[in-house]
């Protein structure tokens, strides 16, 4: 038998709150054509003369507000939902992984975990409700980039936006 593949994909967050890290994110995530839709030109300045030089300090310190001992929110939570749906799937049938657009574990990361595990198809979930160029779409394509280079890649199955989801509406009024 051989196994699905679950990919779920969150936005990212920095490596720690510091400066440094929080400029290798910026610099990542910013650096896409599609979260700044500005020329490569216009964009490379924005970001290389007036955003990294900066926001890193100002963001680090916003990220240690937040911080807990056990890391960034969005990662925590993040690790936690794969969890949750790992232990739902049947790990005979089921390979979950986890992967950031942005930042770690990263989606060459989890698409690396899939192709350990040989999965025969591979359903993609942007945990991201509504339909946005910057979020589902560059996870998507990126993704999509990913998997081309390699000559034999299982099929890909994505999960459209789901922000009008019965069950997710429903989920969301009993927050």
């Amino acid at each position: 038998m051989t196994k699905k593949g679950l990919l779920l994909v969150n936005l990212g967050t920095p490596d720690a709150p510091e400066p440094p890290e929080v400029r290798r994110y910026l610099r990542e995530f910013l650096s896409d054509p599609r979260v700044m839709d500005l020329p490569a030109l216009g964009r490379w300045l924005l970001l290389n003369l007036i955003i990294l030089p900066t926001r890193p300090a100002r963001s680090a310190e916003a990220y240690r507000k937040i911080w807990t001992p056990e890391g960034s929110p969005l990662l925590v939570n993040a690790r936690a939902h794969a969890e949750a749906v790992t232990a739902r799937l049947d790990p005979k049938e089921w390979e979950v992984a986890l992967g950031m657009r942005y930042g770690r574990p990263s989606i060459p990361e989890a698409l690396a975990q899939l192709k350990r595990a040989n999965v025969s198809e591979i359903t993609l979930l942007p945990l991201y409700p509504l339909n946005a160029v910057s979020a589902n779409v560059t996870v998507v394509a990126r993704v999509m980039e990913l998997l081309s280079r390699d000559f034999d890649f299982p099929p890909l199955r994505v999960v459209p936006p789901f922000v009008q989801d019965a069950g997710f509406l429903a989920a969301m009024e009993a927050v």
